[in-house]
């Protein structure tokens, strides 16, 4: 195998898991939740494919929205800030490869070089297995992809397939076999005889090949959408923003490998791998009672079976439920039945269309310097609790649309306040004007926590310009101005 320098890892982590509603909103999606474990799933990516990749050679392509998440979580990995790619706006898989892609060769110059392109939404448990499939796939990606393919154990509708008979397998020990085709994801009858043929697999969406396969495949196949990445990643700030959004969404898998020619798959057998793709496919995974149920909750029930709960606030009662999963979270209750639970999507579709904040935040929101929960909202003003961590602070921002009244409720406030600086006791009470640069800081060690009120034109979280940040956030959330070496 070649050395582990000339090997990169590609972390798509910029969709939104609405099939996991509410638990999953716009601002945490499914890729950053715990799901019942202690680390979230793209947490969990991170640490498979550190132990095979160099930290400067992962690169993460995501949304401005989670800039603060994905740079708390990369802290600790010493990823360069410069690997982190925001798309301006989501456009599918197929520009987000390409542009890592582009980025990547041009700073490598190895068209030899090996890529893994990795969703990090996946659930895969066995990590061992997963470290041995990825290095055997490196070693035969060079002239080729190579895609994991996972032996299907059920009539699945919610995946494509890979057709990949094990006649003329290949490769060392015979471990490739050839791509017949990528097939879109079938009825119900039609996935039942891709079961019984043994020779369809379920497409992954992990992909590895090199530098040059991907690109050479890219202009091949999507000679315009090349063009237009490398034109918006040369371009300067809204020259290349321009550019970007001219790009046509488009999905790697149909855009580029169901057309190639030139991919083999890896059976990826063992890996414990589930795509997560909603509450049915996460409940078949858990652990259940006696009577399969599963109770994450403060609840009391009576004569339930193959009931599901999960909750944090509120003591939950049921009785007599069958086949149902309940999601209780502080704004919003989802229940439905098991079999139909991936229609949650119709139910954020409806909250899109009416503007309701529940599609897009939680009440409470995580920030990289702590949290803040929205207590009241009304015409003209917004009342939150904000905490801020030992140690931590906001950036040195204004606000041109709305001005901010705080209150000390526990722990002691630095104030930065236009060219003031001053300290806030608990009890105590300062004013922000609108316009003012001002700054919030703790230097305790314990948590600071102050009721803020807005009152303002426009209390959204976009009115906020910075000026210093300890998280790298001055910058444009554009992949211009993060993605340059």
């Amino acid at each position: 195998m070649r050395n582990s320098d000339a090997r990169y890892a590609v972390l798509l982590a910029g969709g939104v898991g609405s099939r996991f509603w509410p638990q999953s909103r716009t601002l945490e999606p499914k890729q950053f939740l715990r799901l019942g474990r202690d680390k979230s799933l793209f947490r969990r990516s991170l640490e498979r494919i550190h132990s095979l990749i160099p930290a400067k050679n992962i690169y993460i392509v995501t949304s401005p929205l989670y800039g603060d998440i994905i740079r708390s979580e990369t802290a600790s990995f010493n990823i360069p800030l410069s690997n982190l790619i925001f798309e301006p706006t989501p456009k599918n898989t197929a520009p987000a490869i390409a542009l890592a892609a582009k980025i990547i060769f041009d700073r490598c110059k190895d068209e030899d070089a090996s890529v893994a392109v990795l969703p990090c939404d996946q659930q895969i448990t066995n990590k061992n297995r997963f470290s041995l499939l990825i290095r055997r796939a490196f070693a035969n990606c060079r002239d080729r992809f190579v895609v994991f393919g996972i032996p299907p154990h059920r009539p699945a509708m919610g995946y494509g397939y890979i057709k990949a008979p094990s006649k003329g397998s290949f490769g060392p020990a015979n471990i490739l076999r050839r791509v017949e085709r990528f097939c879109e994801k079938p009825d119900l009858k039609t996935a039942k005889k891709f079961l019984k043929q043994g020779s369809y697999f379920w497409n992954s969406g992990i992909f590895v090949g090199s530098v040059g396969v991907f690109l050479s495949a890219i202009r091949t196949h999507l000679p315009l959408l090349l063009k237009q990445v490398s034109a918006a990643a040369s371009a300067e700030g809204e020259e290349g923003l321009a550019s970007w959004n001219r790009i046509r969404p488009v999905s790697f898998d149909y855009g580029v490998m169901e057309k190639t020619r030139n991919a083999a798959m890896i059976p990826a057998d063992g890996l414990g791998w589930s795509d997560l793709g909603s509450w049915q496919a996460w409940d078949e995974l858990q652990r259940k009672d006696k009577n399969s149920n599963l109770l994450l909750a403060d609840i009391v029930d009576i004569g339930s079976r193959d009931l599901t709960v999960l909750g944090r606030e509120h003591l939950i009662a049921t009785i007599g439920l069958k086949g149902l999963i309940v999601v209780d979270t502080p704004d919003a209750l989802f229940i439905a039945d098991k079999k139909k639970s991936e229609d949650v999507k119709q139910v954020v579709d409806i909250l899109k269309k009416k503007n309701r904040e529940e599609h897009f935040c939680h009440v409470t929101v995580k920030r990289p310097w702590g949290s803040y929960t929205v207590l009241e909202t009304g015409p003209g003003f917004k009342i939150k609790l904000v905490e801020v961590l030992p140690g931590r602070s906001l950036s040195l921002q204004l606000h041109r649309k709305r001005s901010e009244h705080w209150v000390v409720i526990q722990g002691q406030a630095t104030i930065t306040n236009g060219k003031g600086r001053y300290r806030v006791h608990k009890n105590e009470s300062t004013f922000i004007p609108k316009g003012h640069r001002h700054r919030l800081e703790n230097r305790e060690k314990t948590i600071l926590k102050i009721v803020e009120v807005q009152t303002g034109a426009s209390l959204t979280e976009t009115d906020i310009v910075r000026f210093q940040d300890s998280f790298g956030r001055t910058k444009p959330h554009q992949f211009i101005s993060e993605s340059r070496g």
